[in-house]
């Protein structure tokens, strides 16, 4: 009788910039539980994968999880898996980044548990055949892929729990299956179910195997559950209890064991190649909404026919940087950080620190959607882009630095950004829009145009294109409303653009580098009444250590007279919509008046000033000419995971930024122009 080998473990993490409330949930409700029930069965053996954030929050919160956890190594019953320290897709970041990362755990725990990791765990099972030489080069021995992933493979049902080598450049990795049905089990049944489904597999646990040609090496049945729903999945109503006492009662057939010791006695010789790919929540997720529930039913189809499984490819990783600009953005950021860090030449610490700053930009968490917040989380994305400024303002440190406009395709769209690098100032634009996109005040390491907008169900709500739900929020956006424009269909998404303005590209005039300014022009059109005439709206950006100045100049350049409504819209992104994060004020001369953070339109403003009091910064919103204001809080529902249809749930809405909108009421004669001046300024202070 061939033995069945089982291995149970779970995958654990804590994204970059949760707060410290969430993190001692985690620990109390799964982590700390978890490993409690292991300790009382120390002949069982696990494996676990904790990531190096949350071993550094293990560290300083918590010491004594990881004094019982190294007890439990030193005693052979836990292996402990390496994987990037903090928590990237792999496939998505530099080679040498790659390679930084997993180095960076694998020498983590040589020092503190006295092991080298042999096997890796990759975030969300995101697999491209290229991390096969990458994993090897560091030393790794395997991975895991879901079950899924080697049926897509083209892996028959009966071969699914073994092992397989796969190899890219001439190095090779084994690939352990995940088992989808023990995760079922798991989660739905008792643990007498999950007895069973072990005993039925092929080649073990039945006299002679369970065929005429059993596999070659022991069959594998792997559990690697996320740590985080260990709580309501293997602890609940006592399944992991009970089912490490019904291993021990089938000790003749079933043994339970670590990846490390199955491939020392089960060597795997079967090479496989797997095609790009993840766990079925990122394939089925990173579907537009509208296409989940057609993949879901063609899922369902396809897993009535086993062969039918390998056709069946849902989307992958970076279709979410497509779906979201915010994503595609913070990874623009971290590619051209990247290239900052790797500049560095001579001082080894301060490259060093670079590169920590950087790969903490490089947590995963915030640059997708994975239903349970993600990108839609401020305080994530907040963190990714504290790293990776920290991580340019090290670069900078103790050289001389001459700020200046660079001319690059910063987010590879195949278009010119015009990024200015100060001192104090990061302000990057693009010529959609003639808009600002980032702007970092270097001193804070915060970029006040991170801001995100509900993307999951505008095809469902019907919003029009160009509409204000539509577009990115960032600044220096120009509108163009027909007169009589109402706050509310501005808030709802309802108010159309008269004016092409607001994402058609601007060309640039003018580049003064020693300045440094930038004058962008559009000869465009505003549409109202159903007649298009043709108007010119030209800006001039004026770089200042502390501030940008923007001179408009705006031309009416038909053979008409023009009435309508223009509007310079600036978004503000704090960490959160309160007053003891941010609170917003009315300037008046050498007066200023708190107003609400409520939607609102305001008369005669002469300025804004809206005090970040997290950051000690003030920020403030000025124009040579009065205007009328717009205020609205710019918030999105944070969407489920089983959202399938495109609706939004979730049981709060997330801020994202303060949206203000200055407006002035034109009225041009033919050949007629309208000239302003606006500013946003900078200072860091202590009080509002």
């Amino acid at each position: 009788m061939g033995k069945t080998h089982v291995i149970i473990g779970t995958h654990n993490h804590l994204p970059l910039g949760r707060n410290e409330e969430a993190a001692e949930r985690l620990y109390q409700d799964s982590l700390k539980p978890f490993l409690a029930v292991l300790y009382r069965y120390p002949g069982f053996p696990v494996t676990l994968h904790y990531s190096g954030i949350l071993m550094e929050w293990l560290e300083e919160s918590h010491p004594e999880f990881l004094t019982l956890l190294g007890e439990m190594v030193g005693r052979g019953q836990v292996e402990i898996l390496g994987g990037g320290y903090y928590d990237p897709i792999l496939p998505l970041i530099p080679t040498n980044d790659k390679l930084g990362q997993l180095e960076k755990m694998t020498t983590w725990l040589r020092v503190r548990f006295e092991t080298r990791p042999r096997g890796c765990w990759i975030v969300e099972k995101v697999w491209e055949q290229s991390l096969a030489s990458v994993l090897s080069a560091s030393g790794m021995d395997y991975t895991f892929v879901d079950d899924r992933q080697f049926a897509i493979a083209g892996v028959n049902e009966e071969d699914l729990f073994m092992p397989f080598i796969t190899e890219d450049q001439g190095k090779i990795i084994t690939i352990l299956p995940v088992s989808e049905r023990m995760s079922e089990l798991a989660a739905r049944a008792e643990a007498s179910a999950a007895i069973a489904f072990l005993r039925a597999l092929p080649g073990g646990g039945l006299p002679g195997g369970a065929g005429p040609n059993p596999p070659p090496v022991a069959p594998i049945a792997i559990l690697m559950d996320d740590g985080a729903a260990a709580a309501s999945r293997l602890l609940q109503n006592g399944w992991l209890e009970s089912f490490i006492r019904l291993s021990e009662e089938n000790a003749a057939w079933l043994e339970a064991t670590t990846p490390g010791q199955y491939l020392r006695d089960n060597p795997p010789a079967r090479r496989l190649f797997i095609p790009s790919s993840s766990s079925l929540d990122i394939m089925r997720l990173a579907l537009p909404p509208a296409r989940r529930e057609a993949f879901e039913s063609a899922r369902e189809h396809a897993d009535r026919s086993w062969g039918n499984r390998r056709f069946l490819v849902g989307g992958h990783f970076r279709d979410f940087l497509s779906r979201y600009p915010e994503a595609w953005l913070m990874y623009a950021k971290m590619m051209n950080t990247h290239v900052l860090v790797s500049q560095v030449r001579g001082d080894k610490y301060k490259k060093k620190a670079a590169q920590n700053e950087l790969w903490k930009g490089q947590s995963h968490h915030a640059y997708w959607n994975g239903g349970t917040g993600g990108i839609y989380e401020n305080e994530l994305r907040k963190a990714v882009y504290r790293s990776l400024i920290e991580a340019e303002k090290i670069t900078r440190a103790t050289e001389i630095f001459a700020p200046s406009i660079l001319s690059v395709d910063y987010d590879m769209d195949n278009r010119t950004e015009y990024l200015y690098q100060g001192s104090e100032l990061n302000a990057y634009i693009r010529s959609l829009g003639g808009a600002l996109f980032e702007l970092d005040f270097l001193p804070a390491s915060w970029n006040y145009l991170d801001t995100m907008i509900d993307r999951e169900g505008p095809q469902e709500r019907g919003d029009a294109p160009g509409s204000a739900a539509s577009y990115e929020r960032k600044a220096f956006l120009d509108h163009f409303f027909a007169p009589g424009a109402r706050i509310g269909d501005f808030q709802t998404g309802q108010l159309a653009e008269s004016g092409d303005f607001l994402s058609r590209p601007y060309e640039m005039v003018e580049l003064n580098r020693a300045l440094p300014e930038l004058l962008m022009r559009r000869d465009g059109t505003v549409t109202l009444d159903s007649i298009a005439q043709p108007f010119q709206v030209e800006k001039r950006f004026v770089f200042r250590p502390r501030s940008i100045d923007v001179y408009y100049r705006l031309t009416n350049s038909g053979s008409a007279g023009m009435s309508a409504t223009f509007g310079v819209e600036i978004n503000v992104s704090l960490a959160a919509r309160s007053a003891e994060n941010g609170r917003l004020f009315l300037l008046d001369e050498d007066r200023k008046k708190e107003i609400s953070s409520d939607a609102a339109e305001i008369e005669g403003v002469q300025g804004l000033l809206v005090h970040d009091v997290r950051n000690e910064v003030s920020v403030t919103l000025s124009s040579v000419r009065a205007f009328r204001c717009w205020n609205v809080p710019v918030e999105t529902p944070l969407p489920r995971a089983d959202s399938g249809s495109g609706t939004n749930g979730g049981s709060r809405l997330e801020f994202q930024s303060h949206c203000f909108v200055s407006l002035w009421d034109l009225s041009l004669p033919p050949g007629g122009s309208w000239e302003n001046h606006l500013s946003v300024g900078f200072e860091k202070t202590q009080s509002a």
